[in-house]
């Protein structure tokens, strides 16, 4: 399958947009990057489809604010992965704390390695599956049992 020249440069944004969003800096509803079947999975945590995937996103932000915390995910060493259609590989790591700005600067708080299987739509691209791996993981890494609960609506 052969692909536009401008291709990598699109979903190079989509994947930066993602985090962007995860971080709180882009005010765009995070299940609007994914395909109504996509999924997110890290670990053991999984949401998948437009509602999980709405919910997850919703119940992330509600819990940062009730904790003041905030996070800035690096995404480096992104490349597109060989095969048909575009799947994109990169290296994230994530810097949290809690409280007002400017907090304390501290080691990451995470590292893990992420892949994006990425499809073009008539709307631009789209996640069809995106997954992570915890490589390292600090104190303040986030419960994915309690990412999993809120996704599928389970009260917390």
């Amino acid at each position: 399958m052969s692909l536009r020249s401008q291709a990598f440069p699109e979903v190079q944004d989509l994947v930066l947009r993602f985090w962007a969003v995860v971080d709180e800096t882009l005010d765009t509803a995070g299940a609007t990057l994914f395909t109504a079947d996509g999924a997110l999975a890290i670990e053991s945590f999984r949401a998948e489809g437009t509602e999980e995937l709405t919910r997850y996103f919703a119940a992330r932000r509600a819990l940062s604010a009730e904790r003041q915390r905030r996070t800035r995910h690096l995404c480096t060493n992104l490349r597109r992965l060989p095969g048909d259609g575009m799947r994109v590989a990169a290296t994230i790591t994530v810097f949290s704390g809690s409280g007002a700005s400017p907090l304390p600067l501290e080691a990451p708080s995470s590292l893990a390695d992420f892949t994006f299987d990425c499809v073009e739509t008539p709307d631009g691209w789209r996640f069809r599956d995106v997954r992570g791996a915890l490589i390292f993981a600090g104190a303040d890494t986030p419960d994915l049992k309690a990412a999993a609960e809120a996704a599928r609506g389970v009260p917390a």
